[in-house]
């Protein structure tokens, strides 16, 4: 027994030398930033070298976490999403400003009573919800990293890359993208380009930027991750071109526009994100990786993604309430034609029929 212990002892060190060469080698690829506010040490806001392990602060040594899996150096590159959900909301501004007069004269000649904010939120959400929603279908469909197996019929090698630290650049780019969009989701009421959004929809946009973030630095969850930005882009169109309708007072085309998306809703984010995507997450990902890299660090990867993805299929089935709610409101027609919006956003009042259906007595 001592004799087999000895032999096994140098292989064990030689392992424990080739982890933390690896991990020194991770920790020079941080840029000098990174120590520089704080989340280093003082020697390494000098060399960017963590080797001493007297000089290393808490937040770094959660760092060895991760092993090989998580790839921290990727934090930094979410700069580019800062600079992209900025320029998002200076597109917005623009678009406001531009659209504000013709709008304005537009609302005027038809007599809608909505303001001209709301026509030009849903306006830009329709045009940036087909943009995305057509980024995701093509990087699906000519993507090389998705004609291997990582589609809607089959995701058995949507977990092929876990060894690897590169990110495909179409991937980090469309990472990149929708971690600035969502980022100007939540900051635009704060920036005066849009209006606020209800309690639940910020939520959403929270977990869902959690849930991005959390994919694209654990690396290995990226290809799945794109499949479910396609799941959850195709109803967001419909959704909002179905209000446009509504401010518009078109009552048979918001009723069959919001019917589709009802539809589409139903199909994508109740039946097809289980289905195909949590399922995937539940039982394959375990299946990708060794017994070590799973007691390291993939079984945190697994109970936060699925503790995310989870929490948004929950927020999905609870939205089907009001939908059938709006979709029952429109073929029996009490709302009378007339736009509401106290489902998605955030109103100061209920409008008129709403104040109606539930009592309120307008005030002469």
């Amino acid at each position: 027994k001592i004799g087999t212990f000895i032999e096994r002892r140098p292989r064990i060190d030689l392992e424990k030398r080739e982890q933390r060469a690896r991990r020194r080698e991770r920790y020079d690829r941080l840029p000098s930033s990174f120590f520089f506010w704080g989340l280093g040490s003082r020697r390494g806001r000098r060399t960017k070298g963590l080797r001493d392990r007297r000089h290393r602060r808490p937040f770094v040594a959660l760092l060895d976490m991760g092993g090989d899996l998580f790839h921290w150096e990727r934090v930094w590159t979410l700069k580019f999403s800062a600079w992209i959900a900025l320029g998002i909301l200076g597109a917005r501004a623009l678009a406001n400003r531009a659209t504000a007069g013709r709008l304005e004269a537009y609302r005027a000649k038809r007599g809608i009573k909505v303001s001209v904010d709301k026509l030009q939120e849903e306006i830009w959400l329709v045009a940036c919800g087909a943009v995305l929603s057509a980024l995701s279908g093509c990087l699906l469909a000519y993507g090389p990293t998705f004609a291997r197996g990582c589609n809607l019929l089959d995701t058995s090698e949507c977990y092929s890359n876990v060894g690897s630290s590169d990110v495909p650049q179409e991937i980090a780019l469309y990472y990149l993208t929708e971690v600035g969009w969502y980022l100007s989701l939540i900051l635009k009421s704060l920036a005066g380009v849009g209006r606020g959004d209800s309690f639940v929809m910020e939520f959403h946009h929270v977990i869902t930027l959690a849930l991005v973030i959390w994919s694209y630095v654990t690396g290995f969850t990226q290809a799945i991750g794109v499949l479910t930005f396609f799941i959850f882009n195709q109803s967001n169109p419909l959704l909002h071109f179905s209000k446009l309708a509504n401010y518009a007072e078109m009552t048979r085309a918001r009723c069959i526009l919001f019917i589709l998306f009802a539809a589409v809703f139903f199909v994508s984010r109740v039946v097809i994100l289980p289905a195909v995507v949590i399922r995937s997450t539940l039982f394959e990902m375990p299946l990708a990786v060794t017994p070590e890299e799973w007691s390291g660090a993939v079984v945190y990867t697994w109970y936060t993604t699925n503790a995310l993805l989870l929490a948004l299929w929950a927020l999905n089935v609870w939205w089907l309430r009001p939908i059938v709610r709006v979709i029952a409101r429109n073929v029996s027609g009490v709302d009378q034609g007339r736009p509401q919006d106290d489902t998605v956003t955030r109103d100061c009042k209920p409008s008129e029929p709403a104040a109606a259906a539930k009592g309120y007595k307008k005030k002469n």
